[in-house]
């Protein structure tokens, strides 16, 4: 096998080596565990006795000074210098879990155990489950609300919050554009089920009476403004960017829409609601004449002058 000696003890002739392919990559395609504790290894013919085989190379040098009788104790429970908790399983632990945290208790003989660690071992179970599970305790205990979320206005990180939150594909978010006469709506877009999160903004003045859905809002002439794979790196960005760069000085004027059974709600009343100004001044036009006598007379020097812009012709 083509390796490279990484470390040799000429005490107890035991080497600490990685299979390689080219003379430097480690082999990780063909060879799971690359990592090799070599005993009895010879210098002249590159090869060596018995081996012990590992994916880690911080398990493998574990195991190498065990072999080589040097005593390793890891230092405030840390195998690297970014690491900052590690968690240490032993015989006795297992030995406690056969009798105390199976369905029915085993006894906790020798062959049990070993033949307990051979299973949690397997294809790192035990590890990979570990650090799954971990992340799981370590979402439950961080807050974040003590924690700075890069956003630069409470009604930011709210968006932020719900922009997350909104998992189910059929719920839609609306609140009013602070520059008035338009309407933002957060949803799943209707051309994709991964996931993506889109936010689209239609001007009051496309509104009209009858239902709308997600599907409809470009359709009527409707903006997205944003569509990001929320929980990929750049959704992320995306999400935090457009809190920050977007006016949502009204997202607490929000208000979630959704349907009981599942399909895509009418969003037209909520939307009618957070766009009444633009919606208003569409539906009553305002009276050319009476705009025309205003100026009339402002130009003649009325100062009184005022113009109905709510009234019809007559």
């Amino acid at each position: 096998m083509e390796h490279i000696v990484l470390e040799y003890d000429k005490d107890t002739r035991t080497a600490l080596v990685v299979a390689t392919s080219g003379g430097r990559e480690p082999v990780l395609s063909g060879h799971a565990s690359p990592y090799i504790v070599a005993d009895g290894y010879d210098f002249e013919s590159r090869s060596w006795g018995a081996g012990h085989y590992f994916t880690d190379i911080a398990q493998a040098k574990i195991d190498y000074e065990r072999s080589c009788r040097h005593a390793y104790p890891l230092a405030e429970g840390k195998l690297r210098d970014d690491e900052f908790c590690t968690i240490r399983w032993c015989r006795e632990d297992i030995a406690e879990a056969l009798s105390e945290y199976l369905t029915y208790p085993i006894p906790a003989t020798e062959k049990n155990i070993d033949a307990a660690i051979g299973q949690l071992m397997f294809r790192d179970g035990l590890r990979d489950r570990s650090t799954e599970d971990g992340w799981e305790t370590i979402g439950a205990i961080i807050d974040e609300d003590e924690l700075d979320f890069g956003i630069s206005s409470a009604q930011g990180v709210d968006f932020y919050k719900e922009a997350f939150d909104l998992s189910v594909r059929t719920d839609a978010v609306i609140w009013p554009s602070s520059e008035g006469g338009a309407a933002f709506v957060m949803a799943g877009p209707p051309d994709s089920e991964d996931g993506d999160l889109a936010v689209y903004k239609i001007d009051g003045g496309l509104i009209g009476d009858d239902e709308i859905t997600v599907d409809d809002i470009e359709r009527l002439g409707g903006t997205r403004m944003l569509c990001v794979y929320k929980h990929g790196p750049d959704g992320i960005e995306g999400i935090r960017d457009f809190a920050n760069r977007m006016a949502i000085h009204r997202f607490r004027e929000r208000v979630t829409v959704r349907d009981p059974f599942g399909d895509l709600p009418d969003l037209a009343p909520a939307l009618r609601n957070a766009a009444a100004p633009a919606r208003a001044a569409v539906q009553q036009p305002r009276d050319p004449q009476g705009i025309a006598a205003a100026a009339l007379t402002a130009a003649e020097g009325g100062g009184k002058a005022v113009a109905e812009h709510g009234g019809n012709k007559h």
